[in-house]
């Protein structure tokens, strides 16, 4: 425990400091590199963020392949947007893959990315039905976009019927996690009901 409270301190310091200022966040990628090295895979995910996120693609990647490959599920989900975004089919297979594990061990960004490919279309099949269902796990894994965009599948009826009052449970259930879009459309969608029922 005290070991994960040190690296969660380490990416603070990071988050707050550019990379050109301080020598810190080198010191801290060597540490976590160390401990990843010695099977530390939780360092291997917070190591895969700091690479990512000073451009270091290509040792993100492994780090963030080694804690997955090592049950850090939510380095998946890492892992698998780089994937996704490559021109090579079969990496964006491979980020297919990612995200059906990790949303098979209840990552709910995992099941999210996994929806939005079939709500997109273009790396697989595309399929609604599918896409709604994924929508609807991370949703109740209190993931507030797959709420957002669950209410705006109801509110449209895509592959389902449509359901104002069900639109309306999603968007709250949205804002509720601090999801403004969803505030937005939960006023939106009740000021026009409002407006239907003043005028009957």
């Amino acid at each position: 425990m005290k070991k994960i409270t040190l690296i969660l301190f380490i990416i603070t310091i990071f988050s707050s400091t550019s990379f050109a200022q301080t020598d810190i966040s080198v010191k801290s990628i060597k540490q976590l590199e160390t401990n990843c090295s010695n099977n530390d895979f939780l360092a291997c995910y917070f190591a895969g963020q700091l690479f990512q996120d000073t451009g270091l693609m290509l040792s993100a990647v492994t780090a963030y392949k080694k804690a997955c490959d090592n049950k850090i599920y939510e380095s998946c989900v890492k892992l698998g947007r780089i994937y996704k975004d490559d021109y090579n089919k079969a990496m964006q297979k491979k980020a297919v893959k990612l995200f059906n594990t990790s949303c098979d061990n209840s990552i709910a960004s995992g099941c999210f990315e996994l929806a939005a490919l079939y709500y997109q279309g273009k790396i697989i099949k595309k399929s609604l039905a599918k896409a709604g269902k994924l929508y609807d796990k991370a949703c109740s894994m209190q993931n507030a976009p797959s709420c957002y965009n669950m209410g705006i599948i109801y509110k449209q009826g895509l592959k389902v019927e449509k359901n104002i009052k069900k639109a309306l449970e999603y968007f709250k259930k949205s804002c509720s996690l601090n999801f403004d879009k969803g505030c937005l459309e939960y006023e939106k969608l009740l000021n026009s009901l409002t407006d239907i029922l003043k005028d009957k």
